[in-house]
């Protein structure tokens, strides 16, 4: 977000903090490889199909072919026929080493960054503050005040799109709409547009709702014929849970107000948390974000944040602001910003867009958390079990039957079951809870499997500004 504004309002934007760095190295282990590939090399290129000639150590040498994917991705059918035969003469590794280490394809990540700013807005949100100033009439020291025009600028995503009626939902930042010194009652501009990557025209937006707590707001575009015609396109989705340390990071958005634009980094910690002063500069909210190291500038706020295959992981929120930091950002994982804006949607003509969130009246702690290395994929995830540590009295939980000490090992909303590999699922995956809705809980107790309903009434939801 960029703002015509004194140092103390960005207060809600960066995260300010002093603290100590630990730096740690590492080392590598070496493989048997058995027979060794002394190179791979690009011999031809007709269309969209590269070959490429393998050289053993001892002379002989293989041909393959590699088919480019429409979406600027590699044919991962063709790299496994070429990694068996590298097994057959003597290759030991994983796939995922024979690739890392001898399968050095040219690749880059503007395909990825194309479609991404397809699905990129930039985002204005004018409003009027009042401005106390002293000033000398007649010779005496007086307090005047008088009305000023500010602009916020940001970023968002479409997140829902209907070329043919011109419609979109839009997820940004919540404090890219909000501002504390607004003169409206309810701090959110009155008059916000956004604009399509490659467009000069404004198109007006719709608040819908928005969470303070969770930083998200949703905008409504209606009957937009400039919307209409574009090349616009809604994000593609990543499961945020799926993404690893060390996966690549392309920030899409509005720096300083001066238009779309795009960095690129890496994923530093998949999932962790920050507490930060709130968009109306008195509360003090803690968000869950994933930490990138890729550049983020004022007027990033409430844009994207998308994977090598141009999928959105996460909405950017934040960052360190410190003569001793470099590159240290936030960004909201794509899993808990879609729950929250389906919620705010959900609930626009019933709740005036506030999120609902459903209470069952336990807390979980995370126990036992491990890493664990995935040979088929290559990756390493933490995993923990989701402990519960109490039970409200009189609470559906406790109705249902749950107790201290129980691992929630998954849960059933509607027909979808989801795996609760870490203690943030639970919490998160009640903002898709609806009422009228069965919520099926499986967990063990004492080694052994079992599972408890609760049902989803209205007076089971609480408000979450």
């Amino acid at each position: 977000m960029d703002k015509t504004l004194p140092r103390f309002r960005y207060a809600a934007v960066f995260l300010v903090i002093l603290i100590p760095v630990l730096l740690l190295f590492v080392g590598c282990g070496e493989r048997d490889t058995g027979k060794l590939i002394l190179s791979i090399e690009k011999t031809d290129s007709v269309g969209n199909v590269d070959t490429y000639t393998i050289t053993y150590t001892d002379g002989t040498t293989y041909t393959f072919t590699i088919e480019n994917g429409t979406d600027g991705t590699n044919s991962i059918a063709d790299i496994e026929a070429i990694y068996a035969v590298a097994v057959e003469n003597g290759y030991s590794g994983t796939i995922l080493d024979f690739i890392s280490d001898y399968l050095s394809v040219d690749t880059d990540d503007s395909a990825a960054t194309s479609k991404a700013l397809l699905s990129s807005v930039s985002v204005k949100a004018p409003y009027t503050r009042t401005v106390l100033q002293p000033a000398y009439i007649d010779g005496v020291l007086q307090i005047i005040s008088y009305d000023q025009e500010v602009t916020s600028a940001g970023s968002g995503v479409i997140y829902k799109l209907d070329k043919t009626a011109g419609d979109a939902y839009i997820i940004t930042n919540y404090h890219v709409v909000y501002a504390s010194d607004n003169k409206n009652d309810n701090k959110i501009s009155d008059s916000i547009s956004v604009t399509l990557y490659g467009s000069n025209e404004s198109i007006p937006a719709e608040y819908v709702g928005g969470s303070m707590t969770y930083d998200i707001a949703v905008l409504k575009v209606d009957n937009s014929e400039n919307l209409r015609t574009s090349s616009a396109e809604a994000i593609t989705l990543e499961n945020s849970d799926n993404v690893s340390v060390g996966e690549t990071a392309i920030a899409v958005g509005n720096p300083q107000g001066l238009g779309i634009s795009a960095t690129s980094g890496i994923v530093s910690v998949d999932s962790e948390y920050i507490t930060m002063t709130a968009a109306d500069d008195v509360s003090t909210v803690t968000f869950r974000v994933m930490r990138i190291d890729t550049a983020i500038n004022s007027g990033n706020s409430g844009g994207g944040l998308f994977n090598s295959s141009g999928e959105l992981i996460g909405i950017v929120n934040a960052r360190m602001a410190s003569t001793s930091i470099e590159n240290i950002a936030y960004a909201i994982p794509s899993n808990l910003a879609t729950a929250v804006a389906d919620n705010i949607i959900d609930n626009a003509a019933n709740f005036n867009g506030s999120v609902q969130k459903m209470v069952i009246g336990i807390e979980t702690t995370g126990e036992n958390s491990r890493a664990v290395y995935d040979n088929e994929t290559g990756r390493t995830s933490i995993v923990e079990d989701a402990v519960i540590s109490s039970v409200e009295k009189d609470s559906l939980a406790e109705s249902a039957g749950l107790e201290v000490g129980d691992i929630i090992t998954s849960i059933k909303i509607n027909e979808d079951t989801y795996q609760i590999t870490r203690n943030y699922q639970l919490t998160d995956l009640m903002l898709t809870v609806r009422s009228g809705v069965d919520v099926v809980l499986n967990y063990t107790r004492d080694g052994a499997a079992s599972s408890t309903t609760i049902h989803a009434a209205t007076e089971n939801f609480t408000t979450i500004v």
